[in-house]
């Protein structure tokens, strides 16, 4: 499904409406219909009682007389409609028949347009469709929450989530059942959908508050403008929910993410990994959430020892510290953490360089972006939230980095390199590891410390032997140097304590 023009796209995402055009191609869409009827016949037995949110009158009826047609005992629940024949409209009463119909078992499938997100007690539902997309999270969590009642709240043991996801989800910030994450053992599964887009859609609305703060004259932002474009891209995301307190019979999952940038990959990765020795103090018991007052003394043991220099570091924010508090006392759990893999990509200094370099005229630069812009295998777009202006003031900032550097305080410009993926991994330092692959870095990262690690969580320095569970107190050191054909490899890495690190780099620079 294509043809989403800009303000359509606006559209659906102020007010959480498909256009009427292609609403109706979606209803209409045999092929499509006919996987979701045929999804359900094929897993009938396992999916029993369905609900199903459609997406528009039509829709429902459609799918209504697909299921029939396979002899499944469906009806629809609509908030409004009136018979096309002859102008009656479905009554409240009618609709309140079909829904004691389906709670009773004597409908297999309820088919809702706009109806029953919340309030309606549905016991014995097995499985939701979502069959309509939404870029409201509110809607999405009250429509799989139908569903993900558990036997505790009256409803089933096994639950059942089935999302139709179309090919232009790209194009708006859909919200993905994935990313609710109700229970700690829910599996969704769910394809096409590349976890880096998804990444890539929440690093935008970082940027475009950023962009923001640049436009705002009274903003001083000469500090965040001086720094190589690359390092103003996060290379990850913590992702995860927390239960918050609701109104409601039933506490609201909430998502969250924490971005994560070069400065501060390290010390939250410290933090995260430590984050069962800062609870040692905290005597939780059977509660899941955290006094003000634990919260406050956890959150500023924290940041004194992993964020000291907390007001130099670009993108830290203290809520992001508490809610990482808040989520590991519910779950014991580190967070979810997504690497943005294509993150290099996205290096505009590369796209000022080479425009610069070239000497490309007007027309042959606006060809050229207009070209970046528009290629669909990169991230640009979605970096930039679909605004090609914003686009183009961050790249001119970029050439004027190279042609005119005093208006940056004389920023030293540093060509950027770009290492060839044939390059053995093995044979880069830690850091271009990390420049070219995030998640091959942090797997190295983890097997070293899981190396040196005992079975009682005491980390060990290969050189003093000094012993402590505290992640943050080590470095990664190769023992052979990389300049005397060292590799980056398990063999060849082992931890130090800063000090023995000091003192080794001390000693290695008196030799020479």
């Amino acid at each position: 499904m294509n043809g989403l023009n800009a303000r359509q796209i606006k559209n659906i995402e102020d007010f959480d409406r498909l256009p009427k055009d292609i609403a109706e191609k979606i209803a209409q869409s045999s092929t499509r219909n006919n996987q979701i009827i045929d999804h359900y016949i094929n897993n009938r037995k396992k999916y029993k009682s369905l609900l199903l949110f459609a997406i528009d009158v039509e829709h429902a009826i459609t799918l209504n007389a697909l299921f029939k047609a396979k002899k499944v005992n469906s009806d629809f629940v609509v908030s409004s409609v009136k018979d096309l024949t002859t102008g009656a409209t479905f009554s409240t009463k009618e609709n309140s028949e079909k829904i004691k119909k389906f709670r009773n078992g004597e409908l297999e499938v309820l088919i809702n347009v706009e109806m029953l997100t919340e309030g309606t007690d549905l016991p014995k539902l097995q499985t939701v469709f979502l069959t309509r997309p939404t870029a409201s999270t509110i809607l999405m969590t009250q429509m799989i929450g139908r569903a993900l009642r558990g036997q505790k709240a009256g409803g089933t043991e096994n639950a059942y989530v089935v999302s139709f996801i179309d090919n232009w989800e790209n194009k708006i910030n859909w919200v993905n059942p994935e990313k609710l994450h109700f229970e700690e053992d829910a599996e969704f599964i769910v394809k096409g959908i590349p976890s880096n887009n998804r990444t890539a859609r929440l690093i935008s609305i970082e940027m475009i508050e950023e962009f923001a703060r640049i436009m705002d004259n009274s903003i001083d932002t000469s500090g965040l403008e001086k720094l190589d474009f690359l390092k103003r891209i996060p290379i990850g995301i913590y992702h995860f929910s927390i239960l918050e307190p609701s109104e409601g019979y039933e506490p609201n999952p909430r998502p969250y993410d924490v971005l994560l940038y070069d400065d501060t990959e390290e010390a939250y990765d410290n933090f995260v990994n430590d984050l069962k020795l800062l609870f040692q103090s905290i005597d939780l018991q059977d509660r899941e959430i955290l006094t003000e007052a634990e919260l406050e003394k956890l959150w500023q043991t924290a940041k004194q020892i992993y964020f000291p220099d907390y007001e130099t570091l670009l993108g830290y924010r203290d809520e992001d510290v508490k809610n990482i508090l808040r989520f590991y006392a519910q779950k014991q759990i580190p967070p979810a953490f997504l690497a943005f893999s294509e993150r290099r990509k996205c290096d505009l200094s590369i796209v000022a360089r080479h425009i610069y370099d070239n000497s490309l005229g007007r027309r042959a630069e606006s060809d050229y972006i207009n070209s970046i812009w528009n290629d669909e295998n990169s991230f640009w777009q979605v970096i930039f939230s679909y605004n090609q202006l914003y686009f183009m003031k961050q790249l001119d900032d970029e050439i004027r980095k190279i042609t005119n550097p005093d208006i940056y305080g004389n920023v030293s410009i540093s060509i950027p390199t770009v290492i060839p993926d044939t390059v053995p991994i093995e044979k880069l330092t830690l850091y271009e590891i990390k420049e070219r692959d995030i998640v091959e870095y942090r797997k190295i990262k983890n097997a070293v410390f899981a190396k040196h690690t005992d079975a009682k969580g005491f980390i060990t320095c290969a050189i003093s032997k000094v012993k402590t569970q505290m992640r943050k107190d080590f470095q990664i050191d190769h023992i052979k140097p990389m300049s005397q054909g060292g590799l980056t490899n398990i063999d060849n890495l082992q931890l130090l304590t800063r000090k023995a690190h000091a003192e080794k780099t001390h000693r290695e620079n008196t030799r020479r």
